[in-house]
């Protein structure tokens, strides 16, 4: 017997050798052989006739048979009728390639299905938490207008859908309430307007009636009177001043006003009578808003009246497509350098020094004439101060 082993670290099994080799030398027919056996075998005659084979043994010489059993480290095993080639070798080397070649395959089909599943899981789970966390912090950072995306076949479809029905509703919710504390600051600017004409009524109608009346009792009663209304002045200035911070909420509603409407509004917020008109008004059509004129002119005023406490004298004119209203008084103590400075809010110039005010008087009339077309310049002059408003017209 000649034993060939196909590889190094592979051992044929002696016993089903044996038993192969017994099984071919007790038989007189052939087909009667067993072929339950491990191995697969050949028999060929001393002539290399194949005499029996387990799988299909391809005819070749016999010396060619034998070299390649040896080359492939089968077992070749002698006996009297011819010899029996066992694949022990060439099995065996082929279970070695194969397992190689099986543990490759394993392993590469593990490692992409350790891929797929990783792609899976970020595509599927890690990505839409992703957005979610993303979106979450959006949403705490008050940007409710970005809007969450959601893929087609996203698992956390409706949980998504949910947190974007939820941005939506914050928003409303937000814009619902920038609506009502726009409508509350509007209402309460138009309502400190309203009051304040009144009460600077009362004020002259106080001041006129010291005037005339000679009884301490009720001089004192009038002078009361002036205190608290100076007092609910103060009062609505400072509730106006807190309420009203921006002037871009306050509506505008721009018309066609006659000429000689202009001078009756001025006419109008002249309570102390110390306006005087130097010139009339031209016959014209502006663009602008009566109550909010009537805000400005008011305004202007009411400063000449506190730290002028002199006559006023409004002229009018038209140059270059404006109406163009002067105003000015006889107050002197403001410096030239401080006139930029008057239309800034909460400003205050160094004449105010003792007397109420929140510096917003001139702020607010420069931003109302700006909103309706128009502009408004100051300017201390040798003999006074002016307020120049130019109007557009129609």
């Amino acid at each position: 017997m000649v034993d060939a082993v196909g590889n190094d670290d592979y051992t044929p099994n002696v016993i089903e050798i044996n038993r192969i080799r017994a099984s071919v030398e007790n038989v007189d027919d052939f087909d009667g052989i067993d072929r339950d056996f491990s191995y697969d075998f050949t028999v060929v005659s001393s002539g290399g006739e194949i005499l029996f084979s387990t799988n299909n043994a391809s005819s070749m010489l016999l010396q060619q048979r034998l070299n390649s059993a040896i080359t492939n480290r089968d077992v070749v095993i002698s006996f009297d009728g011819g010899y029996i080639i066992v694949y022990t070798g060439h099995l065996g080397g082929s279970n070695v390639a194969l397992r190689l070649s099986l543990i490759i395959a394993t392993s590469v089909f593990f490692i992409l299905l350790i891929i797929g599943y990783y792609i899976y899981i970020r595509h599927y789970f890690y990505r839409p938490f992703k957005r979610l966390k993303n979106f979450a912090g959006d949403i705490a950072a008050g940007n409710l207008d970005t809007v969450l995306t959601m893929d087609r076949n996203n698992l956390f479809g409706d949980f998504t859908e949910s947190f974007d029905i939820m941005r939506e509703e914050l928003k409303a919710a937000r814009q619902r309430i920038i609506d009502e504390e726009k409508s509350k600051k509007e209402l309460i600017a138009t309502l400190s307007h309203d009051i304040k004409t009144p009460i600077a009524i009362v004020r002259a109608a106080s001041e006129l009636l010291e005037i005339c009346e000679s009884n301490k009792k009720k001089l004192a009663n009038i002078r009361t009177i002036q205190e608290k209304s100076l007092e609910i002045d103060t009062l609505i200035t400072d509730l106006f001043t807190s309420s009203l911070e921006d002037l871009s909420e306050l509506k505008i509603n721009i018309t066609d006003i006659e000429s000689k409407q202009v001078k009756e509004i001025i006419g109008g917020v002249d309570s102390l009578k110390k306006v005087v008109f130097e010139s009339g008004i031209p016959d014209c059509l502006i663009r602008g808003d009566a109550l909010r004129l009537s805000q400005v002119f008011g305004n202007i005023i009411s400063n000449s009246y506190k730290y002028a406490n002199s006559e006023i004298e409004v002229a009018f004119s038209i140059e270059d497509k404006f109406l163009e209203v002067a105003i000015k008084d006889k107050g002197k103590s403001l410096d030239k350098e401080e006139m930029p400075l008057l239309t800034r809010k909460f400003y205050r110039g160094k004449n105010a020094d003792g007397k109420h005010g929140a510096g917003l008087g001139l702020y607010i009339c420069c931003k109302l004439v700006e909103k309706i077309g128009g502009e408004l310049t100051v300017s201390q002059e040798n003999d006074g101060f002016k307020a120049m408003i130019k109007l557009a017209l129609s």
